[in-house]
């Protein structure tokens, strides 16, 4: 009989940790992120310009599914440029193809003006003013 209940206790256990574990978000991976935010489109920034302020970090977020590389840089003609600036955080953000997936940038340290360009995507580029 005692073993009933104690096997019983034991499954119920493990069923408060498994569904206990479901409720668990990575904040993060940005899954709180109350920071800047940019989405993309399929070729496209939505903005091509974003100003934030010293130390934070910028999210980007992929409204279709299409993917995306997105580095420091811009496009110059028709080959990219992947450059970084002095100042500017290393951004090295693949995106998979997966809509509504996001990633976060580093955090921009120093004021200046930055560049982001995707790799894949002629002319899709960013410029982020840090203040």
């Amino acid at each position: 009989m005692y073993k009933k209940v104690v096997t019983g206790l034991v499954l119920l256990g493990l069923l408060t940790l498994v569904l206990a574990a479901c409720g668990i978000r990575d904040t993060a991976a940005g899954a709180t992120n109350t920071g800047p935010t940019v989405k993309m489109s399929s070729t496209a920034f939505e903005v091509t310009q974003i100003t934030i302020k010293k130390g934070q970090a910028l999210t980007l977020v992929d409204d279709v599914a299409v993917p995306h590389v997105i580095k420091n840089g811009t496009w110059k003609g028709s080959s990219p440029d992947v450059t970084k600036e002095a100042g500017a955080p290393t951004v090295d953000l693949n995106f998979n193809g997966v809509q509504g997936e996001s990633a976060t940038t580093p955090p921009f340290t120093t004021a200046g003006t930055y560049h982001l360009l995707c790799t894949i995507h002629p002319n899709m580029q960013l410029t982020v003013i840090v203040q």
